[in-house]
């Protein structure tokens, strides 16, 4: 095999799975002089680059391989084009070529040529399924140190949804989770739903999500007690303002997947993170609930809120509370 075009959605298997091949091109992965990488916007400014550094010979005669991290397809015509003159003159090839790239269309240049190519691969990288995140967590962590961790099922259930999306980003979840309970070195060691919420991203969000959650889908008044919770538990309102702003951006996307064509559950399988599935429910009625003109309402009105709140002596909390009863009055009105 020439090389092959490693792609999807989830940039962090990209790159797991691009290092994995890597490995068997060269014998060693960080080798300044024998491994080569470049960024699209290498090629941009020099086109005849990637051509050059895969005709050129190693100095020591070892084996080269050339890794492209390709953020855009400016330059896909033009790398297509050179993958099927190498694949049509294989001895042409000087070099192993490995091509990192996230999603793309069935119409992408160079993912039509490395899929019609004899000697070059298309590999897609797929988000891993919930099962396939918690056998990740579940087997990870079992073969950490002497003995292992194990993980209560109920603490898997929590941790399965925070972990999902980016699989490099996984790993460095459980490496932390790993180094908090001592990489395995207690017998009998395990993952509680305490050490969920004590060291795991996004699992303090609960309460945060509770509010956003219910002033956006009307609920005023329980959104008005979660948000006084908050408040008395000494959470900072520009916090739950960020959130609120996240949440907007969110179901903007979504409904722009679902403008374009997408179902409602493939417009949230798009989105990252994903959405928690204690809310899945609740998101998908949102999405019913609120429309683009709606959200650009409320976006307008949340950027001048965070213009305040950054004025010194600005009450804060007050005027992320006004936001939320706003947007849950708005919220409600839509439900009639």
């Amino acid at each position: 095999m020439l090389g092959a075009l490693i792609y999807g959605p989830d940039r962090g298997l990209t790159v797991e799975r691009s290092q994995t091949l890597a490995a068997q091109f060269v014998p060693d992965v960080d080798d300044a002089f024998n491994v080569t990488v470049l960024t699209s916007d290498d090629l941009s400014s020099d086109p005849a680059r990637l051509s050059d550094e895969m005709s050129a010979l190693s100095l020591l005669g070892d084996s080269r391989l050339i890794r492209v991290r390709l953020d855009h397809e400016r330059q896909g015509l033009a790398i297509g084009k050179l993958i099927k003159q190498f694949d049509a003159h294989p001895e042409r090839c000087a070099a192993k070529l490995i091509i990192e790239a996230g999603a793309m269309t069935p119409r992408s240049h160079v993912r039509k040529a490395f899929e019609a190519a004899t000697g070059f691969a298309a590999i897609a990288c797929y988000a891993d399924s919930a099962a396939d995140v918690a056998t990740i967590a579940r087997d990870t962590l079992a073969a950490i140190g002497t003995y292992g961790i194990g993980i209560d099922k109920d603490a898997l259930s929590m941790w399965t949804p925070l972990l999902e999306g980016d699989r490099a980003l996984a790993r460095g979840e459980l490496e932390k989770m790993a180094l908090y309970k001592g990489y395995g070195e207690t017998e009998g060691d395990r993952v509680t739903i305490d050490d969920i919420n004590a060291v795991a991203s996004g699992a303090q969000a609960g309460d945060i999500d509770e509010i956003i959650y219910a002033a956006f889908s009307g609920r005023q008044v329980q959104a008005d007690a979660a948000f006084r919770r908050a408040m008395a538990g000494k959470m900072h309102a520009a916090v739950i303002l960020r959130s609120a702003q996240r949440h907007l951006t969110r179901l903007h996307s979504a409904l722009a997947a679902m403008d374009g064509g997408s179902s409602v559950s493939d417009a949230m399988r798009g989105l990252r993170p994903p959405v928690f599935g204690l809310y899945q429910r609740e998101f998908e009625s949102q999405l019913r609930l609120w429309r683009p003109a709606l959200l650009d309402k409320i976006l307008l009105e949340s950027l001048e809120t965070e213009k305040k709140v950054k004025s010194a002596g600005a009450p804060v909390d007050a005027l992320t509370g006004r936001l939320l009863n706003a947007i849950a009055m708005i919220g409600a009105k839509s439900r009639r």
